[in-house]
This record gives structure tokens, sequence and C-alpha cells, in this order.
């Protein structure tokens, strides 16, 4: 980032733009992170009773699948030295099809 000058007290928008990228993709992770945070656990005897009887293995797939998204997420973030570098729109797919997951563990989770 270039020292800002009397001409040019603030940097200028396209040194700025990676960094806003970054920033929205960050809050996209953290909102992420806190619902996985939050899923509710099987602690009633309904729900362990629908769960055997639907499949613990369905249950455990959907988590299996939100720790791989995520690996996947974090390996491509890691590799990377420069903002400019980010590929933002595969990174915004990750968290999209994490967020999918999370929906969907939800639905299979809730009693109707």
């Amino acid at each position: 980032m270039p020292p800002s000058t009397r001409e040019q007290p603030f940097p200028p928008a396209e040194v700025m733009e990676p960094i806003r990228r970054a920033e929205r993709l960050i809050r996209a992770i953290d909102d992420v992170v806190a619902v996985v945070r939050g899923l509710p656990v099987l602690n009633t005897d309904k729900v362990w009773y629908r769960v055997r009887r639907v499949g613990l293995n369905d249950l455990l797939q959907f988590d299996w699948n939100l720790v791989g998204e995520s690996d996947v997420l974090a390996t491509d973030l890691g590799q990377v030295m420069v903002l400019n570098e980010i590929d933002l729109p595969a990174s915004e797919v990750r968290v999209r099809k994490i967020r999918e997951i999370i929906g969907e563990r939800q639905r299979f989770i809730e009693i109707s």
C-alpha cells in the first residue's frame, strides 16, 4: 500500500478492492462458523429414536461433507500468498455449498 500524501491521503480504490473482497469473504466464513457451532445436537429420546430409524450414517455423512468442504476451503485459502490471488468466486461457491449442507442437515434432523 503506498504511503499517504497530501495529494492522495487515502489509498487508491484498486489497492483497497482486494482487501475489501477478503473482508467480505472473512465475514461470510465467520457467519458459517457461527452456524456450524450452533448446529443442534441429538439430545432427546425422540430425536435419537428417529435417527436410529432413519439412519445415523446419514447424519454422519452430513457432518463429513461439512468437514470435507471446510477442509478444501481452508486448503485453498491457505495457499494464497497475496489477497489479489484469492479465487473469490470459487471461495464463495465453497461457502455456499457449506451453507447448503447445513440446511440439508437441519432439515434432516427436524422432527415433523
